[in-house]
């Protein structure tokens, strides 16, 4: 079992394993980013301010970027 799965990362290790290390830092991020919103639709229950639909914007708009971002580099890599 461990030489098998030795085996699989080595024959892939040049790109296989850079693909999979970058796959999981933005998928990673791309949680972040939905707690990022998450987080900015708490906040702007308990405190509003004028700019919290530019907030709010900001925030979804970021979220995009970053499902952009992994289906990209799901795609690319």
């Amino acid at each position: 079992m461990i030489a098998t799965l030795t085996n699989f990362f080595i024959s892939f290790f040049p790109y296989g394993f850079i693909k999979i290390m970058v796959l999981t830092i933005v998928a990673i991020y791309l949680v972040f980013a939905s707690v990022i919103v998450r987080q900015e639709h708490l906040m702007s229950h308990v405190v509003e301010i004028p700019s919290s639909t530019l907030l709010r914007f900001i925030s979804i708009l970021h979220l995009l970027a970053v499902i952009t971002a992994f289906f990209l580099a799901l795609l690319l890599l």
